[in-house]
């Protein structure tokens, strides 16, 4: 009686001892569960304030690109008569010795109230508990430089308004964004002499050579006739193109005087550029010298510079220097505007450049087509002629 008893003692206790670690260890996995839970949540919940604080500070990007609509109306004498034109320019005017306008700009142009010195942005139901708001958005119409990107054979036209007299462009481009892998930052060059020329496309441009850049300035003077845009008047021009061509060896100053359609024999410009990017930057930077514009008048250049990207995309930069190499603003070319989002007590700032288009689209080209063309020209005198031709062959 006496083993028996003693073995039904220890039973118990063994038992007891496996309740007891097995309640210990769902409590640890519970525990670990509602951590993660409870992390995860948090995450979720961080993830959620900062892309609405970033929403807000789009939001007063977006209200900053109205402003300078407005701005622009009020100049060109289009602005509804409810807009306070006067409000509008005292805005978006900085401070004597500031870059940057005032964190209110936007109040202060009354397009928008504020409310404790913040904008409050309007949420759907349900979503007022994210609080969303932009505390502070400013404005500078002048920039150290202008920004851009172009596609393979893609064209944009950039006005050169200056904040003051230029004389050269320094033109900048190919950054890593360029390089279709990441694996070899190093940049290769079609060729390295200076006697170069244009190759068929896809034969000898690789995806880490530079593009080609065609570089064309249009000036528009006081006083100009259209043949002027052909033919150099006097040491004047209203109109020069140069072809870019990057290169292991070559120049980083280069004339527009130099201007390939008006010498036939004249190939394109080599321009030294870097063989790697592992530092950052622009594989390639040039300074474009301009010439006098055909009246003469350097001190008020009425000025257009259409780049395009050959063989390759391109990201570019491009800074105005005067005749001392200093540097010289754009004048509301690509305005900056820095704005700052809030959601509940998180905040996120955005710096975005802003291209203000007038009403005039510059044509890229006349006519694009993927395939052949065939065009017949006639000349008649009856109606019945003009109809489309199955005769038309390529």
């Amino acid at each position: 009686m006496t083993g028996n008893y003693l073995k039904s003692r220890e039973h118990g206790a063994v038992s007891l001892f496996i309740v007891v670690f097995t309640a210990l260890l769902m409590s640890v996995v519970t525990i670990s569960f509602v951590q993660l839970m409870v992390k995860d949540q948090e995450q979720a919940t961080a993830s959620d304030l900062s892309q609405s604080a970033y929403d807000s500070a789009q939001a007063g990007v977006e209200d900053a690109k109205r402003l300078l609509l407005l701005e622009q109306a009020c100049q060109n004498g289009t602005a509804s008569s409810g807009v306070n034109c006067g409000a509008v320019t005292n805005a978006l005017t900085p401070a004597p010795g500031q870059r940057q306008t005032e964190c209110n700009t936007l109040a202060q142009s009354g397009i928008v109230t504020e409310t404790n010195n913040e904008t409050i942005i309007q949420q759907d139901a349900g979503d007022e508990n994210l609080d969303q708001a932009y505390t502070c958005v400013k404005v500078a119409k002048n920039t150290e430089d202008v920004l851009g990107d172009l596609d393979i054979n893609e064209s944009k036209i950039i006005p050169l308004n200056a904040a003051g007299e230029f004389t050269n462009v320094e033109l900048s481009w190919f950054s890593d964004e360029d390089i279709t892998t990441t694996d070899n930052p190093t940049i290769g060059f079609p060729s390295t002499g200076t006697n170069v020329h244009l190759p068929r496309v896809g034969t000898r441009w690789q995806y880490n050579y530079p593009a080609l850049m065609r570089a064309q300035v249009i000036q528009l003077g006081g006083t100009f006739t259209l043949d002027q845009f052909n033919d150099a008047t006097g040491s004047g021009s209203n109109a020069n193109t140069l072809f870019l061509y990057p290169s292991a060896v070559g120049a980083t100053t280069k004339s527009f005087a130099t201007d390939g359609r008006r010498n036939p024999g004249n190939a394109p410009q080599p321009i030294r550029c870097r063989a790697t990017l592992a530092g950052g930057g622009y594989a390639c930077t040039v300074t474009l010298q301009l010439s006098a514009p055909a009246d003469g008048n350097t001190t008020n250049r009425n000025a257009y510079l259409r780049l395009s990207a050959l063989y390759n995309q391109a990201h570019f930069s491009l800074r105005l220097t005067n005749g001392t190499g200093s540097d010289v603003p754009f004048n509301n070319v690509q305005p900056e505007v820095d704005s700052t989002g809030r959601a509940n007590n998180l905040f996120r700032r955005v710096v975005s450049r802003v291209e203000l288009r007038g009403e005039f689209e510059y044509p890229d080209v006349e006519m694009d087509v993927t395939g052949d063309l065939c065009k017949n020209f006639s000349v008649t005198t009856e109606t019945g002629d003009y109809q489309n031709s199955s005769t038309c062959t390529p």
